[in-house]
């Protein structure tokens, strides 16, 4: 078990749910996965206990009595002690109505009941990531901001060292100037930088007006009013044009002089870019899944990152050697999801080393043999592997374009916010797949054991099943002549004779629409009108015995003429249905029943013996030869019939 600091590391998770058995299914399992869970039954105790200590991340059902899912997620993003906690609702309703309530309440992420366990473990992990990939950015922008505060002070402690002020004013990336009140360029502290759009010397004397878009400078010229007017540092971002590439800028005015403010203009084009990643992998695919959620995916990287081509893989075989795409983002519109084998390729090394790569340029030099490359007129590639919860790689997203490409931390920790979300996906794709392949095959072996309509009831009811049927016709059947071979042959053999022969009556079974019930060594049963009523039981049992009947000849041609078959027919009333909870199966009951097993056993090899009312149902469609009266156990002396053809 993982120990508390573990725990601790993992983080910390509330689920609320008023049925104490949903709270303990989830806890157990999350707890086992190493979080540490603290538990609430109702929304006042949930916002309770979020407001004393708040949670990482909070597993919230909507339907509860009092206060439901819906207000107390909307109570915990007002408070701002808990408004950061990322909600993840639980919910049995599906409609779009639900989901969209959900987002709109404060929700970042929505599961519909009944849920895997390990979808709900993907997604608290991604929300977890999402976290501290959001608490990452709130730091770098805090340092961004220390870096304005530092400045700042370095202007008063070094106001004695003029020379050594500019020395680190020069050294410095950010554009800063003065401007007076009415907005004019009054000196530039630092021209060494990329973010004037024309010489200094050019705009000196100037109004922003002059050099800005209408907008832009009107914007500017309300914050300068405002820092001068309260005496405080505005902050302001805007777009900057400069030449063919638009950026976007970060303004920090604070007032020098009762007339005149400094302005410190830094580009935060990267943190725009990241944010707006986590804003498009949170909010523009929370409530996509499948095909829909990858499409999304790739659409929106290439849009962030400005670039010509994306693509979302899944591994196609287990040696890791081909991936087959998901979605493929070229040209502005969605393309061909190819397959394709690895070797030679770039991302044969994001998959096979499971690590990022990024080649800024000349990437076709560096794989000659990529085809595609060249078709594509790549110049640049990015690539990283899409992990799943055991730490296997399952598949990779990556990156083209036309261009070279920067290889910064930006783009890698873009890649990553995607990666991690459709790691998720794909985990969570790969075991619906698996799950429902387990579902279809436990289904066929079910319905190898019990009819269709009986399986269906004991999915939901596992109480005795029995049911009254008035008329149905029961045909036994026996292998004459088995023994001798038993005597002859290895007991493998004999089994894969008697699978052979009990295959064939199968096939004749289903094509007439009739019910096998079971095989009890060398014998054969079978039914006609249960559980669902046949039109012609009769005719389709009598039907199958002469088919039955003609196949053993073909089995005589290989082991011999004392290889033959008894068959008995009858109908009557039956009960039918499944007793017991272990190895239980299909059966039926009755004095029918009773019957047609004497009809097999009082008969002649060869030969097909019907009681006296199958003759009366059948006597016009099939030819019969009148046997006479046979003592039948139990029943005295009976008036059966030879069925001939």
């Amino acid at each position: 078990m993982p120990d508390s600091q573990s725990n601790l590391e993992l983080g910390n998770i509330l689920i609320v749910d008023d049925k104490l058995e949903n709270i303990r299914f989830l806890a157990n399992f999350l707890s086992s996965q190493g979080y540490s869970i603290r538990k609430a039954t109702n929304g006042k105790h949930a916002l309770k206990a979020s407001k004393m200590i708040p949670p990482d991340l909070i597993l919230l059902d909507i339907n509860m009595p009092e206060m439901g899912g819906y207000e107390v997620c909307e109570q915990l993003k007002l408070d701002p002690k808990t408004s950061d906690v990322p909600v993840i609702f639980l919910s049995a309703g599906n409609e779009v109505e639900d989901k969209l309530k959900a987002f709109q309440s404060g929700g970042v992420d929505y599961i519909t009941k009944p849920f895997q366990l390990e979808e709900v473990l993907a997604r608290v992990k991604t929300q977890l990531n999402l976290k501290t990939l959001q608490q990452q950015l709130k730091l770098k922008n805090e340092e961004l901001q220390g870096t304005v505060t530092g400045l700042k002070k370095a202007q008063a402690d070094l106001e004695a060292s003029q020379s050594e002020l500019l020395a680190l004013i020069k050294s410095m990336n950010e554009l800063i100037y003065v401007l007076d009140a009415q907005g004019q360029y009054l000196k530039f502290a630092n021209t060494n930088t990329k973010l004037l759009s024309q010489p200094a010397k050019d705009i000196l004397g100037k109004t922003i007006h002059d050099v800005l878009p209408e907008e832009t400078a009107q914007l500017l010229l309300v914050e300068i009013r405002e820092a001068l007017a309260r005496k405080e540092t505005r902050e302001v971002e805007y777009s900057l044009t400069l030449g063919q590439t638009q950026i976007e800028v970060c303004a920090s005015i604070s007032p020098i002089s009762l007339d005149s403010v400094l302005c410190v203009v830094r580009d935060i084009s990267d943190r725009k870019r990241r944010e707006e990643a986590l804003k498009l992998i949170v909010e523009g695919t929370a409530s996509k899944t499948g095909q829909e959620f990858f499409q999304s995916c790739v659409q929106y990287l290439a849009e962030i990152l400005g670039i010509s081509y994306a693509f979302i893989t899944e591994c196609a075989n287990p040696q890791k050697t081909r991936v087959r795409m998901l979605s493929f983002w070229k040209d502005q519109n969605f393309s061909e999801n190819l397959e394709y084998d690895l070797a030679g390729t770039p991302c044969d090394e994001v998959i096979t080393n499971g690590q990022y790569y990024c080649y800024p340029e000349n990437i076709i030099a560096r794989f000659p043999d990529d085809a595609d490359l060249v078709d594509l007129k790549a110049r640049s590639y990015a690539g990283i592997p899409l992990i799943d919860t055991t730490g296997d790689v399952i598949g990779h997203i990556a990156v083209l374009d036309t261009h070279p490409m920067v290889d910064d931390e930006t783009r890698k920790l873009v890649l990553k916010i995607f990666a991690a979300r459709a790691g998720a996906e794909l985990e969570r794709k790969i075991t619906d797949i698996a799950l429902q392949q387990s579902q279809e095959q436990t289904e066929k072996l079910l319905l190898n054991i019990l009819p269709k309509s009986i399986a269906d009831r004991l999915k939901t009811d596992t109480s005795a099943i029995a049911e009254q049927f008035d008329e149905v016709t029961i045909l036994f059947s026996d292998i004459v002549g088995f023994t001798p071979l038993c005597a002859q042959m290895q007991p493998t053999e004999l089994v894969n004779l008697l699978n052979e022969i009990f295959s064939t009556f199968d096939k004749f079974s289903d094509k007439l629409g009739l019910e096998k019930i079971k095989t009890i060594g060398d014998a054969y049963m079978v039914v006609g009108g249960l559980p669902v009523k046949h039109p012609n039981s009769a005719e389709a049992i009598a039907q199958m015995a002469l088919e039955m009947q003609s196949s053993i000849a073909t089995f005589q041609a290989r082991y011999g003429p004392t290889l033959q078959i008894r068959i008995g027919i009858n109908t009557g009333p039956v009960v039918a249905g499944v007793i017991g909870v272990k190895k239980f199966s299909y059966d039926l009951w009755g004095d029918a029943v009773n019957v047609a097993s004497r009809m097999e056993s009082s008969g002649i090899p060869g030969k097909i013996q019907v009681t006296e009312t199958v003759y009366e149902r059948l006597k016009h469609q099939f030819h019969f030869e009148q046997r006479g009266l046979v003592e039948v156990k139990g029943r005295g002396e009976m008036m059966t019939y030879w069925l001939l053809g």
